[in-house]
């Protein structure tokens, strides 16, 4: 069984999807899917499983899935922290250095000059002051994307195409089955216009999208995995 749809069963009139199961009595009562959900390792990866294809059930563990995206992001916001603090001292000492003891040397000038340039490109590739402030809407909005991104029209969501005979990974998503979202749908989803979500918030989400995408997919493999053992 498909560990999402299964998901689905828990809460039939909040989730869609489009391709159903068909008539007769299902292999798996929702006992059984609710027990194989209990297996899924606790963390991110198993609120996120929730969060998209359970959310009666997810709203019951709010503050667990808080805890989680806080936990996944704080430790990324401390290193670009670390790396900008290292930066401006480097830049700092630089300075020190020309105007100690006379005229600073061409190296002096070109060792300030590469921590400037150092600590600019630094600047660019942190993430905005406010991404703790945003999260909660930056984190929904990954959310909502993970349960209804469309199917890759080139594979059809299969990951996979043929080639005459030979099977190969499908070269417009890379495998994932997943059809592209734009980044104007990314910017409302957040509340942003396009050129800012672009300019300052298209590096977090995108960051966020990644790990949330591959911890709900290690959850659904879990969950496979129970579900088969039920079975």
């Amino acid at each position: 069984m498909n560990p999402r749809e299964a998901m689905g069963r828990l809460g039939p009139t909040t989730v869609k999807f489009d391709i159903g199961r068909g008539g007769g009595k299902p292999d798996l009562t929702n006992q059984d899917i609710a027990a194989a959900l209990g297996m899924v390792p606790a963390g991110l990866g198993r609120e996120l499983l929730e969060a998209c294809w359970w959310p009666d059930g997810a709203a019951l563990r709010r503050h667990k899935l808080r805890d989680a995206v806080i936990a996944l992001v704080t430790p990324e916001l401390q290193r670009q922290q670390r790396r900008l603090a290292e930066a401006r001292t480097d830049l700092g000492l630089a300075e020190v250095c020309m105007g100690w003891g006379g005229a600073a040397t061409a190296e002096q000038r070109a060792n300030r000059d590469a921590a400037q340039q150092r600590l600019g490109r630094i600047k660019v590739q942190c993430w905005p002051i406010s991404t703790l402030e945003s999260l909660p809407t930056l984190a929904m909005a990954v959310i909502s994307e993970i349960a209804h991104r469309p199917h890759c029209a080139s594979c059809e969501g299969r990951g996979q195409t043929l080639a005459g005979e030979l099977l190969m990974t499908c070269k417009a998503c890379g495998g994932a089955g997943l059809g592209a979202v734009s980044d104007r749908r990314r910017a409302a989803a957040i509340g942003r216009d396009e050129a800012a979500y672009r300019r300052t918030w298209k590096p977090v989400f995108e960051w966020l999208l990644s790990k949330m995408t591959e911890a709900e997919q290690e959850a659904a493999w879990h969950m496979r995995a129970a579900l088969s053992h039920a079975a």
